[in-house]
């Protein structure tokens, strides 16, 4: 994949963008005009009536507070229910939302995903879920009392890069620390925990793979396959220390590789805190982290003794998601209508993958049918497909 970073100042680089905190402006005027009147969606300044999609956001955050309530309880039925019809609720409005709050929107979307995902699963992580629904309930918030933003998108879209640096940094220190769990249970000797860990820490690094390839040899250091090196005795990272759990079944020797992996992981996180990101190549990025999801890594080549695969592809779609949720405020401003079919295929992939779980995670990659495989990558490179138009709009 091209690097799309610019690391100091050599090298340029591309990236994603989530939202956060909504523009606190000045005081809404009494009146609305006609547009506002018709989208709904400010409060009537003379009776202090909510408008639509506040009450909404106020329902929204009655259901989470259930759910909330549920979690406390550790009730799993209740969680799952009430998962699912937060997902309706949000869906409900969520559009208009997109439109009129961008920042808000992508914040609130970032939190109800994964609760709506959870509601699929076997087993309940209370413990992850109820951080996930306090963040939801913030970001309720926040846009319950958000005002539109007077800014144009490109001043939107700068704001957006400025709050997706700490979902980057967020995800490199996840990266550093998971991998550090899972090194100690390597030295251990500990296989099964080993295994175990091993996904959790991947998963960090598929979500932020286009900026990691942009720091020289770190990545190679770190990711690269037996195939991608000359000298197997250069080869060093993830899926060596793979290749003794699932292959060689045996961790003797992997000691050194584990403490490497560790200094190379907190590394990129380093460099990571100095990025600067420009929405202007993220595009060109996700499209490439996609295809080379639905045309090479969809051979099984990633994880090809684990076979974790779908972990990878769940982060990959995820991290995609962060670009399209970046330029939210372009699309809203030239091409709203791709961005409603955007925001329904990367639904569709997310849906499909969910659909290979199985007791809190997902199946192995060798147990999936061709006709699932082929689902699989036709849709990713669907999403592709739709990416690569919103190019022309930055």
């Amino acid at each position: 994949m091209k690097s799309y970073v610019k690391w100091a100042s050599p090298l340029l680089a591309a990236a994603l963008v989530l939202g956060a905190c909504g523009k606190s402006g000045e005081d809404q005027q009494a009146t609305t005009t006609p547009t506002q009147q018709a989208s709904g969606t400010l409060a009537n300044a003379d009776t202090g009536a909510l408008s639509p999609i506040q009450e909404s956001t106020v329902k929204l955050q009655e259901e989470t507070k259930l759910l909330q309530e549920a979690i406390e309880k550790q009730d799993a039925e209740a969680v799952k229910r009430l998962g699912k019809s937060i997902n309706d609720a949000w869906l409900a409005y969520e559009n208009s939302v997109r439109q009129t709050f961008p920042l808000e929107y992508t914040e609130v979307e970032k939190y109800e995903m994964p609760i709506f995902s959870a509601s699929a699963y076997d087993k309940v992580d209370f413990a992850a879920l109820k951080v996930t629904a306090e963040k939801l309930q913030g970001a309720l918030t926040a846009l319950l009392n958000a005002k539109e933003s007077t800014g144009n998108a490109s001043e939107l879209l700068t704001k957006a890069v400025a709050n997706y640096k700490v979902y980057v940094v967020e995800q490199a220190e996840q990266l550093a620390s998971q991998t550090k769990v899972f090194a100690e249970a390597v030295k251990a000797g500990d296989a099964e925990k080993a295994k175990l860990e091993y996904p959790k820490a991947r998963v960090f690094f598929e979500n932020i793979e286009p900026i990691a390839e942009s720091f020289g040899d770190l990545d190679p250091r770190i990711d690269a396959r037996l195939a991608d090196v000359e000298d197997e005795s250069e080869w060093s990272g993830f899926h060596i220390i793979e290749k003794a759990l699932w292959m060689d079944n045996t961790l003797e020797g992997m000691d050194a590789y584990a403490d490497q992996l560790v200094k190379d992981t907190e590394e990129l996180r380093d460099k990571i805190k100095t990025v600067e990101l420009a929405p202007d190549m993220m595009v060109a990025g996700a499209m490439e982290l996609l295809n080379e999801a639905a045309i090479s890594k969809i051979t099984g080549e990633e994880e090809i003794y684990s076979h974790t695969d779908l972990v990878d592809f769940a982060a990959n779609v995820d991290g995609s998601k962060q670009v399209y949720l970046a330029i939210i405020p372009a699309l809203n401003e030239k091409n709203p209508d791709l961005a409603d079919s955007l925001d329904k295929q990367f639904l569709a992939i997310e849906q499909t993958l969910a659909g290979h779980r199985t007791n809190d995670q997902y199946i192995s990659y060798d147990k999936l049918t061709t006709d699932q495989i082929r689902t699989i990558s036709d849709q990713i490179s669907q999403l592709s497909n739709l990416m690569s138009q919103t190019a022309s709009i930055l």
